[in-house]
């Protein structure tokens, strides 16, 4: 058994003492700076965020899926390797202050049941990792990081040394002592490293993903009350630049694997937009020097209008953050800077002049549905894309959601007065004409109960958007979640006669904002047995590149972010796409016919309700 001096105690004491002091300073430096931020951090709905933890963290859910599965599962090797470690760690240093946790009965039993085995399997985590991170170099994971090298030594050589110790390798004292000290060094060195680098992620994430706010999107409220003095709307203005504390702790936590790169749109369709740098890691060295979260205008404004807002990047953070911040920047834009790109101008003029998007009267729709009455179950809301006809194709698709609705012998009608959810002045960061429409809607749904739309982007505003700002007493529901009732209650019957192979394409607002990917399969399966999945589908589907108002843009020059999922319908093979989101099927009309390779007959686009009503018995 090792022995150790009082100037060896001293020494490993003051070594200790200080890595501690350096970790613990800039841990509080950062917990400084997040305590700044502005709102709150809520710990509602504890059971869920415990369970959330519990799957995230130990069980390793989302590091370990996606497309990162191999690399995921080597990370939860070196991650329970730690844990198993923990205890011997501790009886380490112990020892040589004379205090022994462990006789040698049990530090054998342990070593050869938990040590051994899991120092063999940590250090093929880490030896696959760096093989990966330094050999193979994954474009997202950037450019050589020499922490994550130093890391990787470390942990192999922490690896070693312990084996080395438990099996005695070492007869001579000399050397024996001499694996103790580097076995030491290496732990203390994590107290220097970790501050200074990504590992920082070791101690965050745990508390990043129990904090994490249940509601993707998290932005908050800007309400503008424009009878408030000259001060109160200049605070709300400087509030603007300033992250929340969720944002701020995501900051810190991010661990740069790069994962919301790899699934973002507008980085995939050649945009500059890198949401890993834009709004993460290029905001962290401000706020560092600056000592406060005050870092909004920091942000890329031609990378933050590239965003389609499709959140694949918060679904895909392995560690918890809520990465998309278009929203904050662009808001902070258009309130405060007064910067409204050009080509977003007559939008928001026609928002704020008509009350639609497209400066336009009604389609020819209105002219086929009922008026709403107090005696209709529910109220059938259009969205400016069908209220407008802006793709008149999709006309069919309300008259089948009608249909459907008639053979279930639901009564519905329409709103006269319907207008704009505000959806594209809400993500373009005109809060102020956002918050006019809101206003107005508000007054008019509240006599309501019922309300069912085709348009997930109005289902997202009307029910969980709008609650932010007032106290709602209607219920929203996506037609496909109506549809998906209605077959559960046996009050549609469908005939599966379709044969032609079908697949579907989740919209973004339905699939991750809202949760829900099983409705519109409960009624596509019913009505197609040759259906199949496209590669990426259900929370981890592409977005078609209409979202964040992006749809009254469209890429230019050689972006191709509203390409690239009509592109992977095409290459999919299939006869028929059907999708549940008017935009997203807009854009695979736009999409589809184009790049239709000569020769190939052009894929059906279809909504949900198209696939039902013609197979309703």
């Amino acid at each position: 058994m090792l022995t150790f001096s009082l100037i060896e105690q001293i020494a490993l004491a003051l070594f200790l003492l200080s890595g501690i002091s350096f970790f613990l300073y800039h841990l509080l430096i950062r917990l400084k700076i997040i305590l700044s931020a502005k709102s709150d951090f809520s710990i509602d709905q504890l059971p869920l965020r415990l369970k959330r933890v519990f799957e995230e963290v130990i069980l390793h859910k989302k590091v370990a899926s996606g497309q990162r599965k191999s690399a995921g599962i080597l990370h939860a090797l070196v991650m329970y390797g730690f844990i198993f470690f923990g205890l011997i760690t501790i009886n380490h240093f112990a020892l040589a202050f004379g205090i022994t946790f462990f006789n040698e009965t049990f530090r054998k039993f342990y070593f050869y049941l938990f040590g051994m085995p899991w120092a063999l399997l940590c250090s093929i985590g880490i030896l696959g990792l760096a093989y990966r991170r330094f050999v193979l170099k994954p474009k997202a994971l950037g450019d050589f990081s020499a922490t994550s090298a130093l890391v990787s030594v470390f942990i192999v050589t922490l690896m070693l040394t312990y084996v080395i110790d438990e099996l005695h390798l070492f007869n001579n004292a000399l050397l024996h002592k001499a694996n103790w000290w580097i076995h030491s060094g290496v732990i203390g060195g994590f107290l220097f490293l970790i501050p200074q680098s990504k590992h920082m992620h070791l101690v965050l994430s745990p508390f990043n993903i129990f904090l994490r706010p249940f509601d993707i999107p998290s932005h908050g409220a800007i309400p503008i009350d424009m009878e408030a003095s000259e001060e109160e709307l200049d605070n709300l203005l400087l509030d603007l630049a300033t992250l929340s504390k969720d944002q701020a702790l995501d900051i810190f936590t991010c661990v740069e694997c790069g994962r919301c790169t790899d699934v973002c749109p507008a980085n995939r369709g050649g945009g500059s937009l890198n949401p890993k740098y834009h709004f993460i890691l290029d905001l962290k060295k401000p706020m560092l020097e600056s000592g406060d979260a005050n870092v909004i205008d920091k942000i890329d404004v031609e990378a933050g209008w590239e965003c389609t807002t499709c959140q694949a990047c918060t679904e895909v953070c392995p560690v918890g953050n809520h990465v998309e911040k278009a929203d904050e920047i662009r808001s902070f834009q258009v309130l405060a800077e007064g910067d409204v790109p050009q080509e977003y101008q007559k939008l928001l003029r026609n928002l704020q002049e008509t009350g639609n998007t497209e400066g336009t009267s009604p389609s020819s729709i209105l002219e086929e549905l009922p008026v709403f009455t107090p005696d209709k179950e529910l109220v059938l809301w259009l969205g400016c894309f069908a209220k407008h006809s802006m793709d008149p194709n999709f006309l069919s698709s309300v008259r089948n959601f009608v249909k459907i609705l008639d053979s279930a012998d639901v009564s519905y009608g329409i709103l006269s007065n319907e207008q704009c959810s505000g959806d594209p002045a809400n993500k373009l960061g005109d809060k102020l004409t956002y918050q006019l429409l809101m206003d107005q809607n508000v007054e008019e749904l509240n006599k309501v109960q019922n309300v069912v739309t085709m348009c997930p982007h109005c289902v997202v505003n009307l029910q969980k958007e709008y609650k932010k700002y007032h106290e709602i007493n209607y219920e929203v529901k996506h037609h496909t979640q109506v549809i998906s009732d209605l077959l559960d209650a046996g009050k549609i019957n469908i005939n599966p006669g379709s044969l032609e192979k079908v697949t579907y394409h989740d919209p973004c607002n339905l699939s991750r904002t809202l949760d829900d990917t099983a409705s519109p399969r409960n009624a596509i399966k019913a009505a197609a047995p040759e259906f199949f999945e496209l590669d990426e589908s259900g929370k981890e589907t592409l977005c078609c590149g209409a979202g964040g108002a992006l749809w009254w843009k469209k890429d230019s020059g050689e972006g191709r972010t509203h390409l690239l999922r009509a592109e992977q319908v095409i290459e999919s093979k299939t006869d028929t796409v059907v999708t549940g989101c008017n935009f997203c099927y807009g854009m695979m009309n736009q999409g589809i016919g184009p790049l239709t390779p000569a020769g190939q007959e052009q894929i059906k686009v279809k909504d949900v309700a198209d696939i039902v009503a013609e197979n309703l018995k």
